[in-house]
C-alpha cells in the first residue's frame, strides 16, 4: 500500500491559483495507516471504515482514493473500485499503478464501449497534460520562472556576448516551457473542480430517450460503466458514453465525480 505525505502541500500561483487540501492532520495520518494495517491483514470492510473517516471530514488525496479503490476491488465492489481509481486519477493523472488497477478493474464491466478516435494531436496534448497533477504543473511553473528571472539577469547584466546569447535562448525555451506549464495548471486545475463524470452503480440500467420512465428505451448500461453527465433535469441526468451515444438515467443509479 502506497503511504501518504504528513505534509500538506497549500500552493498559491499567481496564473493558476492552484490549491488542494491534504492530510495534514496527525490523526488523519493515523486512520491512513490503520486502514493500510487492516487491508494488509484482510479486514478490508475495516480499512473501509477508517479510510471512509478520513472522506468524511473532508480530506483527499490520490493515495487514499488509490488505496480505496484497491480495498473495494478485494471486495469485489468493482463500481466503486473503478470511482475510486478514477478518483485517484483526477488528482494525479500520471500515476502508472493506478491507471493499471483501472484497467484491470474494467474488464469485470460488462459494457465494452469503443470510445471515438482521437486527433493524434489531442492524444499528445492530453498525455503530455497527464504527466504531472495540478500541483505539479504549478511548481514546475515557479520553477520555470526562477530559470527565466536568472537567464534575463544574465542577459541584462552580463558583458560577455556568449554569455548574454545563452541567457537570451535558454530564457526563451524557459519562457514557452512557463506558458505551457501554466496552461495545464490551470486546465488540470479546472478538472478538479468539475464534477461531470459519473459510474454507474446499478447492476443494469435502460438509458432513456427523455428525463422519464414512459420515454424510449434506447441502450442498457451495468454498473461499473463510465458516463460524461452533460446535463439535469428534476431527478434525472443527460449522458454520454464513450462511443458518442447520449441519453438520460436517474441520477439515483450513478455517482458523480
Amino acid at each position: 500500500m502506497k503511504k501518504i505525505a504528513l505534509i500538506g502541500l497549500v500552493l498559491v500561483f499567481w496564473a493558476s491559483g492552484v490549491c488542494r487540501a491534504q492530510l495534514t492532520s496527525v490523526s488523519y495520518n493515523n486512520w491512513f495507516e490503520d486502514g493500510n494495517t487492516a487491508y494488509d491483514e484482510g479486514n478490508y470492510e475495516q480499512a473501509m471504515t477508517f479510510y471512509n473517516s478520513i472522506v468524511e471530514a473532508g480530506m483527499e488525496s490520490a493515495d487514499l482514493y488509490y488505496n480505496m479503490g484497491n480495498t473495494y476491488y478485494k471486495m469485489k465492489d468493482y463500481p466503486h473500485a473503478i470511482l475510486y481509481y478514477e478518483k485517484a486519477l483526477k488528482l494525479y493523472p500520471g500515476d502508472e499503478d493506478t491507471r493499471v488497477n483501472l484497467e484491470i478493474a474494467n474488464l469485470a464491466v460488462v459494457d465494452k464501449i469503443n470510445p471515438i478516435p482521437q486527433s493524434f494531436l489531442k492524444r499528445w496534448w492530453n498525455n503530455l497534460k497527464s504527466l504531472f497533477s495540478a500541483d505539479g504543473w504549478a511548481w514546475l511553473g515557479v520553477g520555470l520562472f526562477a530559470v527565466l528571472l536568472t537567464c534575463l539577469f544574465a542577459f541584462l547584466m552580463s558583458r560577455r556576448t556568449g554569455l548574454r546569447k545563452l541567457g537570451f535562448f535558454v530564457g526563451l525555451v524557459a519562457l514557452l516551457c512557463l506558458t505551457l506549464s501554466v496552461i495545464f495548471a490551470v486546465e488540470s486545475q479546472r478538472s478538479l473542480s468539475r464534477h461531470d463524470e459519473a459510474i454507474v452503480m446499478t447492476p443494469t440500467v435502460t438509458v432513456m430517450s427523455s428525463p422519464s420512465d414512459q420515454s424510449v428505451g434506447l441502450f442498457v448500461l451495468h454498473e461499473g460503466a463510465k458516463v460524461r453527465v452533460l446535463d439535469s433535469a428534476r431527478d434525472w441526468n443527460k449522458i454520454k458514453i464513450a462511443d458518442g451515444s447520449v441519453g438520460w438515467l436517474p441520477a439515483s443509479d450513478m455517482t458523480e465525480f
